[in-house]
């Protein structure tokens, strides 16, 4: 279903339908809540069905308030999976998408409930990476680095979990997945999750070996933002989640302090010539609030 084709109409009666209760479990999550992207995603992912995105959209909120009540998955939730240093967040695509790169070799199947944990982690970096840039339109790119692969690394549950938060927590989001020089091995792992990948969703995951990926690398993405054990001119940097993380959480504290130095000279200069203190007493009236991670639009 194209984007033009969910109308304003429909956009209203799932937001309805979803209620209060869904926007403000989204919000406490981390998410934008019901904004009109994240209804936008949701009924295109269901086809404009408006009450079948409403229930996916609902049963998806409770799910997220459980599993991410932080707002944020935390890094020591997953340490053993940052360790592995398997997933790397370099730059975008052409179109300003973020890129993930993924170094399947390095994936040790020892965890499936960590190593979910650790495929949301890196969706909401993605996704907090996109919401900064203009225009973006809510989807990512990715890369499965599937050379050296071995059948230590060939993890049914991991993969298909990668899809199942594709398609029932995350929809709409992927914008092209490339599978890069599979092994044989890697097929029959392939055979098996492929039933369970959603038609539209597997248009978008493409095969490409060496001879190809030059020149869809090349289509895809500016020389700066590939490294180049991934592409031969290439010259970006391995920029892992977890420090992807760290830069987009300290960019948003430098804008926090300088929006707070900004308000207090505001208030300074309206309050000046009377040499009333309103905004410090206004500032103790405040309750506490939970400090917010960056938003993600999921």
């Amino acid at each position: 279903m194209a984007k033009s084709a969910v109308d304003a109409k429909s956009l209203a009666e799932l937001k309805e339908l979803c209620g209060q209760e869904t926007d403000a479990l989204l919000r406490k999550s981390g998410e934008w809540g019901l904004d009109d992207a994240t209804l936008r995603r949701w009924l295109v992912a269901r086809k404009g069905n408006v009450a079948d995105a409403a229930r996916d959209l609902k049963a998806h909120a409770v799910w997220r308030a459980s599993y991410v009540p932080q707002g944020r998955i935390q890094e020591h939730e997953i340490r053993h999976e940052l360790d592995q240093a398997k997933s790397f967040l370099p730059g975008t695509d052409r179109e300003g998408r973020p890129l993930c790169v993924v170094l399947v070799a390095r994936h040790e199947m020892k965890d499936a409930a960590a190593s979910k944990r650790y495929i949301a982690y890196s969706l909401d970096c993605a996704c907090a990476m996109g919401a900064k840039t203009p225009g973006w339109d809510g989807k990512m790119s990715g890369i499965f680095d599937l050379r050296g692969l071995k059948a230590s690394n060939c993890d049914f549950a991991t993969l298909k979990a990668v899809f199942d938060l594709l398609q029932n927590h995350y929809p709409e989001r992927l914008h092209k997945l490339w599978l890069f020089c599979a092994p044989v091995i890697f097929y029959g792992l392939w055979k098996l999750v492929y039933p369970f990948i959603d038609p539209v969703t597997r248009e978008k995951v493409q095969f490409v070996y060496e001879k190809d990926a030059e020149k869809d690398f090349t289509e895809g993405f500016e020389p700066c933002m590939l490294p180049p054990e991934i592409q031969p001119q290439g010259t970006g940097r391995w920029i892992s989640v977890e420090e992807r993380w760290k830069l987009l959480l300290a960019e948003q504290e430098a804008a926090a302090e300088a929006n707070g130095a900004a308000a207090v000279a505001a208030n300074d200069g309206t309050n000046g010539a009377n040499g009333t203190n309103d905004h410090v007493a206004a500032a103790d009236a405040q309750p506490d609030l939970p400090l917010r991670s960056v938003q993600v639009v999921a």
